[in-house]
């Protein structure tokens, strides 16, 4: 994905859009990982809740996923290198 600078959104909105963002995520990883835990202890309990199990991996790899996401100095070395090539309004 190539990144870019959204027209009509200052650059101060979109770091505090962001930040927001981040703020969501990282409070909705660990309340995924618990759900996912939950849901594994769970599926352990019989046969008819092995779907569960499924459904906790699922869980997990989107916590994960948000997770990477979220990396903060990725996130700025991304906008750094924007900065640098001119490519930011």
């Amino acid at each position: 994905m190539e990144p870019t600078w959204h027209d009509g959104l200052s650059r101060k909105a979109l770091v505090e859009l962001v930040e927001g963002l981040l703020l969501a995520v990282d409070k909705s990883v660990p309340k995924l990982d618990a759900i996912a835990h939950h849901l594994s202890l769970m599926s352990q309990q019989g046969e008819e809740l092995e779907v569960l199990g499924g459904i906790s991996d699922q869980i997990a790899d989107t916590a994960d996923e948000l997770y990477s996401a979220s990396d903060r100095d990725k996130l700025r070395d991304w906008g750094n290198e924007i900065d640098a090539t001119g490519k930011a309004h």
